[in-house]
């Protein structure tokens, strides 16, 4: 047999043993489901205590920096969106968010776009802008889907290395 008879024969039984498997856990699955519907007709002598119902503590994780700014908004006409640089980041382990989130910037007419991770995860996504540029921050969080509230100075934005010259920090938050 040649090494490509192998390979294939090789792949073939993996694939073989993989759907068995999940055919295996889905009639177990679906037979222990079938099996907790059924009610028993007998019935015993003795008594269990039965035990008071636990209260698990609330598995939501505080924010890791300062919330969104409800600043009013802006009555300055924003610069042209090709004329400011925009950073889109994100928390160190959501980097494959970045290239898609450039995109959108860039489809809606964002020019100046660089992906740069973060170092903190952020719960909701924020648009943070240097002085002067808050009407630019309004426009980019429109058009990146959020609201207009969602905007804080630079100065409360997480570290990013690479920032320089951007204007305008997208900060990727959530999952």
């Amino acid at each position: 047999m040649t090494r490509h008879r192998i390979l294939t024969a090789l792949v073939a039984v993996i694939a073989v043993v993989v759907v068995a498997a999940v055919i295996y856990l889905e009639t177990s699955s679906s037979s222990s489901a079938a099996a907790t519907t059924t009610t028993s007709t007998t019935t015993t002598s003795t008594t269990t205590p039965t035990l008071p119902p636990t209260t698990l503590p609330p598995t939501t994780l505080p924010p890791t920096t300062l919330p969104p700014t409800t600043l009013p908004p802006t009555t300055l006409p924003p610069p042209e969106r090709a004329l400011v640089p925009v950073v889109v980041s994100s928390g160190p382990s959501n980097g494959d968010r970045l290239a898609p989130g450039a995109f959108l910037l860039g489809s809606v007419g964002w020019s100046d776009i660089r992906p740069l991770n973060g170092s903190v995860p952020l719960t909701q996504t924020t648009v943070f802008y240097v002085d002067g540029l808050q009407a630019s921050a309004e426009l980019l969080a429109v058009d990146g889907g959020l609201a207009v509230t969602s905007i804080a100075p630079m100065a409360d934005a997480p570290p990013v290395a690479g920032l320089a010259n951007a204007q305008l920090l997208f900060y990727l938050g959530g999952a």
